[in-house]
């Protein structure tokens, strides 16, 4: 005999999720998260007979959705015939294509070869002047008409945009040899951040559901720095802008891939109320060993598409499922996979992970 999850009547999208977030138990049932990369949202859609992403979201139940800022057309550089650009900091990045998808190299660092914080004025800094304010509220209105959960809010990339600005090699060597240069470089860069997030949740209040930002400090088996340096150059920026999102009354929500449970304390500490991805198949991140973060911090995804969904039947993603959500749920979990789905994963087998979260019951 099993019994429902909760006998909370039905709930909006909203509140199922921040319930979750908040690790309220009064729910009616496991959020679901849903991700893919376009070429798959495309494939998706005509697979499905659907008309847009947001139909194939609504299709499979999900919860929720993101959405970013919008800029000015000046605030960027146009990208060259070979898809080159320049982000908003000055640094130049190479596009790089394998089959449908694309990815990003930066190769001409705007901090390359930095010797102290002086050289931070080759910087273009962004402020609220880049962002395009109108153009942020209305697209947020129409996520918000959704009726979907809306994670939004400035990508606050600390870590990674720390490294492309002095590339690499330089940043890594000088967090050991130069790390007054690393921590005014993080420093200026959160300002940054915090200046063009002040304006976005100002322009967006009561349109944003969730604060949601990341950078990815792990790899599939360890840190990128070690926890001391993340303690040191990168955790204390988180707390500032958790706590800028707290004045909006946003929960907050913080991406970073890889093997990081030796810092879940600390984003707790620093005011983060959701991990995401969750990524189950690196390193000390399986679901028994993060269950001891349970009721401390919500868990926002957990159901590898490395592993489970590419290569799993659809009866043993079923059986992963209900292992996932029995071990780090029910109360505070959001469930979907813990990346951008990509080409290879069968619409058998989302339908599989979706419909075992939906139906989700407790034994």
């Amino acid at each position: 005999m099993s019994v429902s999850l909760m006998t909370a009547p039905s709930l909006s999208s909203r509140d199922r999720i921040l319930r979750a977030i908040a690790r309220n138990p009064n729910i009616d049932r496991i959020p679901i998260i849903f991700r893919a990369e376009s070429p798959l949202m495309k494939h998706l859609q005509e697979q499905l007979h659907l008309d847009s992403d947001l139909a194939v979201l609504k299709h499979f139940h999900a919860d929720s959705l993101q959405i970013g800022p919008v800029f000015k057309p000046d605030a960027k550089q146009p990208p060259d015939q070979d898809g080159n650009f320049t982000d908003l900091f000055g640094n130049r990045y190479r596009t790089i294509k394998d089959g449908d998808l694309e990815s990003y190299h930066c190769t001409q660092p705007i901090l390359a070869s930095a010797a102290s914080p002086d050289d931070l004025a080759r910087v273009r800094w962004p402020s609220a002047s880049v962002l395009d304010i109108p153009a942020c509220i209305q697209k947020a209105k129409a996520a918000r008409d959704s009726g979907l959960a809306v994670y939004g809010g400035i990508w606050a990339s600390v870590f990674t945009t720390s490294r492309n600005l002095m590339g690499e090699e330089d940043f890594l060597l000088a967090t050991i040899e130069n790390p007054d240069l690393v921590a005014a470089v993080i420093d200026r860069l959160t300002q940054s951040y915090l200046e063009m997030n002040q304006a976005y949740l100002s322009a967006t209040r009561g349109l944003i559901d969730v604060y949601y930002f990341g950078s990815d400090l792990g790899t599939q088996r360890s840190m990128f720095i070690s926890p001391e340096m993340c303690r040191r150059f990168i955790i204390p920026s988180l707390a500032h802008l958790a706590q800028q999102a707290r004045i909006f009354n946003l929960p907050v929500m913080y991406h970073t891939c890889g093997a990081v449970s030796s810092i879940i304390d600390d984003l707790i500490a620093a005011g983060i109320d959701a991990l995401d991805p969750v990524q189950v198949s690196a390193a000390g991140m399986s679901p028994g060993q993060l269950a001891r973060f349970k009721n401390r911090i919500a868990f926002h995804g957990a159901i590898s598409t490395q592993t489970t969904l590419p290569n799993d039947s659809p009866e043993q993603i079923q059986h992963t499922v209900h292992q996932t959500l029995r071990t780090l749920g029910p109360t505070g979990l959001i469930a979907g996979p813990d990346q951008d789905m990509i080409g290879q994963i069968p619409l058998q087998n989302i339908q599989a992970m979706c419909s075992a979260i939906r139906n989700f019951t407790i034994p």
